[in-house]
């Protein structure tokens, strides 16, 4: 279908073309011996191509070649996507060795080291890779292809180059040392402010070459910094014994046989469960939490002592949550490409920067070729940022799990969605490139996607009707994996005659929607096989004291360890491992398979209490007044001028407007 189009709904959707036409995932060869007339002598293909079989599963995303390092009779190529480097020899046009870089036999053939930047040493014996996904250089023999170690490095690195005495490294690491903390009690704000993108920063390093001596030292430091491994051992074994949560795929059936995964927006740590105790947090930033006081932008309203989510603070209290759990993206662009199983590669992480940071937009409008947009479907992700191994979704399809998606993937109306699909999703924008059709067979029409004027309790009543429709009663079953997002805690302007006098109302709204979700799901009879992860996806208009990458993570269930904070570190892929081990599902690759799991945040002791929903203060949130878009009264004009999933300089506006 994605090569040749596809007839769907009444619509005829033009295809792509072939992936692997002689241009693409190539080197080319230009002969400029007469520099007024460049001629194409040869192209030549390296890394694996879009469906070639690699240990038995075809490739969703292609090689993605990205740099070149020329010696004398050779020419080593990366490829991103592959995790290998391309040797071609000039004289035959041809592929003579293909490098595979591997960093520990524990992650197997995980990909996710992301080559990216060569250079060789003076006398060419060394090639020096920049590994993006490890935070490390590897180092080559040039003469056998043989990985002789890695280097630790700042984050992200692209670029290497070599001194001229062959004695030192020369590093460019695209994210630098990171954020660190931007709020709290101790930090103080530079001229770069709080917004996240704002403190992220480029590094270069000078770094002595080591001997090879010293280089298994040196990988494994890189081991440490970037892998959590679980220990076989008896101490280990034994507390693990009773868990719901098995050591690794297959270990053991669990218990869990659904796990409902709730994505919503933009939050940190501090922001809601900086008041909690037992946690690491700072309750001075705690302005979604308890007692609490707060005005409109004019200072028109005022709302003193108040609660703003109190279905979260409840949850915590009653369930897990965790106080070391970091989101891997910096914005939206790379958040929803994380939540699905997707690690960046360079050509998102390259364009992300230049899109937020003003360099690229999306002309609205525009007839000029080429792809709309750049945040993407809401998880749907690009053609140009398939990994090896593709996403959950292509996980799931070629396990032969049931899953089923409210939400995700469909943040922009395709140019042939009509007027009635709108009053349901909200989607107003357009984009010209494919939602796969596995993840489009499996997703709700009804369900809104990201439009922060639909309310989260339409969200949560679509998800109501649809689950009545087609898992209540019977012997009808619910899926294995579910996705449902709720978006409206991104905030937006204020609306008091719509229900949202406030930011903070948005807030509410999210809040009321996730207890009612909860509520809802603890009264079915799937409840007591149930686990539900809530996360964001990024942390950019938020402040934490720890980092400005620490964000929320919940486990509900009835298998949750009660009022258990875990201080384990943990990210997006301590969520989707820990699918895997629910569902013995292998991992996907080595961002999943290398993280701490979420075993310490359940118990072997099931409390399959229901959960009752806290009602929203009215003060902050009248759910009543909020209407749903499909009431004859709802304000058409509002749910258009919503603001865009991701615009930088909004979410700079509001953090200066705020205070944070």
């Amino acid at each position: 279908e994605a090569r040749e189009g596809v007839d769907k709904e009444g619509y005829r959707v033009p295809g792509l073309g072939d992936p692997n036409v002689p241009e693409s995932f190539s080197v080319w060869e230009v002969d400029v011996a007469d520099p007024a007339n460049p001629r194409v002598t040869a192209r030549i293909k390296t890394g694996v191509m879009v469906g070639e079989m690699v240990e038995g599963i075809p490739a969703v995303g292609g090689s993605s070649p990205n740099s070149v390092a020329a010696a004398d009779t050779r020419v080593f190529v990366s490829n991103g996507n592959n995790d290998t480097i391309s040797v071609i020899d000039t004289d035959k046009d041809a592929v003579i060795r293909t490098i595979r870089l591997t960093l520990d036999k524990r992650l197997g053939n995980l990909r996710g080291i992301i080559p990216f930047g060569l250079a060789l040493s003076p006398d060419q014996r060394r090639l020096f890779v920049a590994e993006a996904g490890i935070n490390a250089v590897a180092v080559i023999d040039t003469r056998d292809g043989r990985v002789l170690g890695h280097i630790p490095t700042g984050w992200f690195p692209s670029k290497v180059a070599v001194s001229r005495d062959g004695r030192s490294l020369l590093v460019g690491n695209a994210k630098g040392l990171g954020s660190g903390p931007n709020g709290g009690p101790d930090f103080v704000a530079g001229p770069e402010g709080t917004y996240i993108g704002n403190l992220m920063k480029g590094t270069v390093s000078i770094v002595p070459i080591p001997g090879d001596g010293d280089l298994s030292k040196e990988t494994a430091q890189v081991v440490a910094n970037n892998f959590r491994f679980e220990k076989l051992d008896r101490d280990n074994l034994g507390w693990r014994k009773g868990n719901p949560i098995p050591i690794h795929p297959g270990e053991k059936k669990s218990p869990l046989q659904h796990v409902v995964f709730v994505v919503k927006e933009n939050r940190t740590f501090d922001e809601v469960f900086g008041q909690v105790p037992g946690t690491d947090g700072a309750p001075s930033l705690a302005r979604y939490g308890s007692d609490v006081t707060f005005s409109n932008k004019d200072g028109s309203r005022k709302v003193e002592r108040a609660t703003v989510m109190p279905n979260h603070l409840a949850l915590a209290r009653r369930y897990a949550i965790s106080d070391n759990f970091y989101c891997d993206s910096d914005v939206s662009a790379d958040g929803h490409r994380w939540l699905v199983g997707v690690y960046p590669n360079e050509w998102v992480e390259v364009n992300v920067a230049e899109s937020y940071g003003g360099g690229r937009d999306m002309k609205y409008g525009s007839t000029a070729p080429g792809v709309l947009g750049f945040v993407g479907a809401s998880a749907a992700i690009y053609p140009e940022d398939y990994n090896e191994a593709g996403s959950i979704w292509d996980q799931f399809a070629r396990h032969g799990v049931d899953y089923f998606n409210f939400g995700l993937s469909i943040q922009f109306a395709t140019p042939v969605e009509d007027d009635k699909r709108f009053k349901y999703t909200g989607t107003t924008h357009v984009i010209n490139y494919p939602t796969p059709a596995e993840l489009a067979e499996h997703t709700s029409r009804l369900f809104a996607t990201y439009n922060t004027s639909i309310p989260d309790q339409f969200r949560v009543d679509m998800f109501i009707k649809e689950y009545t429709e087609r898992w209540a009663g019977g012997d009808r079953n619910f899926p294995s994996f579910v996705t449902i997002y709720l978006p409206n805690d991104h905030g937006a302007w204020e609306r008091p005659e719509d229900g949202y006098p406030f930011r903070e109302s948005y807030m509410a709204d999210n809040d009321l929607a996730l207890g009612r979700l909860v509520e809802f799901l603890s009264r079915t009879p799937f409840w007591k096989n149930m686990a539900v992860f809530v996360t964001e996806d990024d942390p950019q208009n938020g402040v934490d004291h720890v980092d400005a990458h620490r964000s929320l993570l919940m486990v509900i269930s009835p298998w949750a360890k009660k009022g258990q904070v875990s201080h384990v570190h943990s990210s997006f892929g301590s969520i989707i491992k820990t699918a895997w081990h629910i569902l013995g599902l292998p991992y996907l690759n080595q961002y999943d398979g290398g993280a701490a799991d979420l075993a310490d945040m359940f118990s072997d002791q099931p409390d399959f209490t229901p959960y009752s929903a806290l009602p929203a203060d009215i003060r902050i949130f009248d759910p009543q007044k909020a209407l749903d878009p499909l009431d004859e009264k709802f304000n058409w004009k509002a749910l258009q001028a919503s603001p865009l999933l991701d615009d930088p300089e909004t979410i700079r506006s509001w953090m200066k407007e705020e205070k944070n």
